[in-house]
């Protein structure tokens, strides 16, 4: 059993569409109300209604409450009228909606029973009902109802009619699809991010300005943009992250790896002298982040980044990213996130840079080794560079 929340301002509106006043095939029946609504007509009732929505000093924008309910069509058998309404009420107090006016219909055209109740969200004491935190409520307590009565317990979104589905929420549903279907067949967050593009979407990631913290993730074609969160929670940033792994954790991991090994291979071409210069200079990469912590801080702006970047890649990430109003905030594409990820490790990655002879006391790799051993992103440390001894 699920229930689905609206809230709005038409009473009679709202009435003549759970009586199903323009829609006879809806088949509807009024099987519970209160005792305050007599069973009138709609232009009636509804005034009734609105008379019950002014009590009190309030200044409510949307007092009409609209709560649809739907079985699945596997508890066709056992949702009787009666078995509804206790279902129905239960949950109404559950969710603290009490001492309201309201009607309830039931409809019958769909193969799965399915009712709507309006209700006043403003109780006969003048008091609004509070609709705080009410969608978390309403999910939480619909899952207790629904295993307290042995109702099915549906699979899910895969059980969803995608064709009955219309506009954004039609959309939504075929977003689902696309990433699920690619969170499956990847391995890591490159293979996602391919997998993606090839579905005609984009991933994106909440990195913030200020402190360089993941703050989530979102899919957009263009068009439309939802957010992992808003399509399931097995597509949040923290599940993904789960099965893909943190990207930070990756990023040091992935530094930790080629520092140590660029390291070892200047102490290859270097005599004694050369190598304490080198251990000078490019300490031990443990000591720089002693017990494998992750840096705290040293991470900058998007636009700082881009604008220190050559004019050509400027103008490839300009189209990797967006900045939220104030800039505080940036959505930035799988490869732009590397190269934030990497600035708090600009010590350790310079050790690469430069070419030729040098004034440091230690002699450098030539440009061929320096180009096959540059730094390099891997997601999959089976696949990072090996270092061999120069012959």
């Amino acid at each position: 059993m699920i229930c689905k929340i609206k809230h709005g301002q038409d009473f009679q509106g709202c009435l003549d569409y759970i009586t199903g006043k323009y829609d006879k095939d809806k088949k509807a029946k009024v099987i519970m109300h209160s005792e305050g609504i007599p069973l009138l007509d709609n232009k009636t009732v509804a005034q009734i209604f609105e008379a019950y929505a002014t009590k009190g000093s309030n200044n409510i924008r949307e007092p009409v409450g609209h709560y649809a309910y739907s079985f699945h069509k596997k508890d066709g058998n056992r949702a009787t009228d009666e078995l509804i309404r206790k279902i129905v009420r239960e949950h109404l107090v559950l969710m603290g909606i009490k001492n309201t006016e309201f009607i309830m219909t039931r409809h019958y055209d769909t193969d799965h029973d399915h009712a709507h109740l309006m209700c006043s969200m403003v109780d006969r004491d003048g008091h609004v009902i509070s609709t705080a935190y009410e969608k978390e409520r309403n999910a939480r307590i619909c899952k207790y109802l629904t295993k307290k009565y042995g109702l099915y317990i549906s699979a899910g979104k895969m059980n969803v009619n995608r064709d009955k589905l219309r506009g954004r929420e039609k959309q939504k549903y075929q977003f689902y699809d696309k990433v699920m279907r690619c969170k499956a067949q990847s391995a890591d967050w490159q293979q996602f991010d391919k997998a993606l593009r090839a579905e005609g979407l984009k991933l994106r990631f909440h990195y913030n300005n200020v402190n360089g913290k993941l703050m989530g993730i979102v899919f957009t074609d263009g068009k439309y943009t939802f957010s992992g969160k808003q399509l399931d929670n097995e597509l949040k940033l923290s599940a993904l992250t789960e099965k893909f792994g943190d990207l930070k954790q990756i990023t040091h991991d992935n530094v930790h790896d080629w520092y140590e090994d660029y390291r070892q291979q200047f102490h290859y071409i270097n005599d004694r002298q050369g190598c304490k210069a080198i251990d000078h200079a490019y300490p031990d990469f443990d000591k720089l982040f002693p017990n494998g912590k992750l840096p705290s801080g040293g991470y900058t702006s998007t636009d700082d980044l881009l604008s220190h970047l050559l004019l050509e890649y400027q103008t490839d990430f300009q189209a990797e990213h967006e900045n939220s109003k104030d800039s505080k905030t940036s959505f930035v594409g799988l490869e732009l996130l590397y190269d934030l990820l990497l600035m708090p490790y600009a010590q350790p990655l310079s050790i690469g840079g430069g070419g030729g002879g040098n004034n440091r006391g230690w002699r450098d790799l030539d440009d061929d080794d320096k180009e096959k051993y540059r730094f390099r992103f891997q997601f999959s440390h089976f696949n990072k560079p090996t270092f061999k001894r120069k012959r």
